[in-house]
């Protein structure tokens, strides 16, 4: 997921988004390397412009990929419930006003599954 890092992550204003979406990932995790790419190019790619979600990859791969994501995360405003949640191969949505998890669910259930999740906050 490591490409996912680079091409997908998004530290927009939470404004206009009603969900942040954050990807816990690493390097090492067998869940990630197994369905990274999967989750990349058939889910987070097709919600990036949607204007519900503002998603951000929380890579803990390494000290140079933790500071980027990091970044991001403080921006966003939910960098200590990140620190909470360090467990990889997860998504985890939640709420952009308080910052609490409302849903997460594992890279490793299907496309369609961790598609429905994702529509469920379609407005």
């Amino acid at each position: 997921m490591g490409n996912l890092l680079n091409a997908q992550e998004n530290s927009q204003s939470v404004s206009n988004e009603s969900i942040i979406v954050m990807v816990n990932t690493a390097d090492w995790c067998p869940a990630c390397k197994t369905n990274g790419q999967r989750i990349e190019k058939e889910v987070v790619s097709s919600y990036m412009g949607n204007e519900t979600f503002s998603i951000v990859v929380n890579d803990l791969s390494n000290k140079e990929s933790k500071k980027t994501s990091k970044a991001s995360l403080e921006k966003l405003g939910i960098e200590k419930l990140a620190k909470k949640n360090k467990t990889t191969g997860m998504i985890y949505f939640i709420d952009a006003q308080t910052k609490e998890i409302v849903k997460e669910i594992s890279v490793t259930k299907s496309t369609e599954e961790i598609k429905q999740a994702f529509d469920s906050f379609v407005k």
